[in-house]
C-alpha cells in the first residue's frame, strides 16, 4: 500500500494570522498524516498558534484542556515527591493526546488519531519542541530529559556497546558492572529499547535503556 501524502487542502481555514511558529507547527502536521492538530498554548491555556485539520475551535479547546491536565499531573507529582513531568501521553479509543512541556509555561499539544502515536511521531514532537524553543529563544529547562541524562558507552564483547558511566543532574556515576542486557518493545508500536541493568561503584542498581530511534537514554 503506498504511503498517503498529506495535502495542504486538508488544513482547516485559519481564524488567526500566521506567526513565526506556524511553519514549525505545520511541518509536524504535514509530516504525520495521523496528526489532527498541533497547538502551542501559554501558561493560561490560551492558544499562541496552531495548525490543524480539525476546526480551529476544537484544536484550541484541546490545547486548553491539556493545559489543565498537565497542571494537575504536575501538582500530583509534587505531592508524591516525583520529578517534573516533561511529556504526558493519553491513548484513547478515538484519539491520542500528547502534551510536551517547553518551559516558561509554554506547552505543545498534539492531537492524533487513535493508535497513530509511535516512536517516530514522538521523535518529531521532540524536534518540534526544540525548534519552537529556538524560535522563541527559550532555554532548555533543567528538568527536561535532554538536559538530565548523558551516558558514556564502551565496546562490549558480543554487543555493539555497553554503558560505562553516566551523568545525571550534574553528578557523574561510574558503572562497576553490567548485570544484564536485553531488548524489549517500548510502550508504543514501531520500536524497541536496548536495556542494561547496571550497578555503579557506589552500589546503586538501576536500568539504563537506549532508544535507537530517538537516540536518547532513559533511566529507571
Amino acid at each position: 500500500m503506498p504511503l498517503r501524502v498529506r495535502t495542504p487542502e486538508e488544513e482547516s481555514v485559519r481564524d488567526q494570522v500566521e506567526s513565526s511558529f506556524t511553519r514549525v507547527l505545520r511541518r509536524l502536521w504535514i509530516a504525520n498524516v495521523d496528526v489532527l492538530a498541533v497547538v502551542l498554548v501559554d501558561s493560561d491555556g490560551e492558544c499562541v498558534d496552531y495548525c490543524s485539520s480539525l476546526p480551529p475551535f476544537d484544536a484550541k479547546v484541546a490545547g486548553a484542556h491539556l493545559r489543565v491536565v498537565v497542571d494537575e499531573v504536575r501538582r500530583f507529582a509534587e505531592r508524591i515527591g516525583g520529578a517534573e513531568p516533561s511529556r504526558v501521553e493519553i491513548h484513547g479509543t478515538e484519539r491520542d493526546l500528547i502534551a510536551r512541556r517547553l518551559g516558561d509555561g509554554y506547552l505543545l499539544v498534539v492531537v492524533v488519531r487513535a493508535t497513530g502515536t509511535d516512536q517516530a511521531l514522538l521523535a518529531d514532537v521532540e524536534d518540534t519542541a526544540d525548534a519552537i524553543r529556538r524560535e522563541a529563544g527559550l532555554p532548555t529547562p533543567a528538568w527536561d530529559p535532554e538536559a538530565d541524562l548523558e551516558v558514556q558507552v564502551r565496546r562490549a564483547t558480543g554487543w555493539d556497546f555497553a554503558p560505562r558511566a553516566f551523568v545525571e543532574e550534574g553528578r557523574a556515576y561510574e558503572i562497576a558492572s553490567v548485570l544484564g542486557r536485553w531488548e524489549e518493545s517500548g510502550p508504543l508500536a514501531g520500536d524497541h529499547l536496548v536495556c542494561f541493568r547496571v550497578q555503579t561503584v557506589d552500589g546503586i542498581e538501576l536500568t539504563l535503556a537506549y532508544d535507537p530511534l530517538e537516540k536518547r537514554w532513559l533511566r529507571w
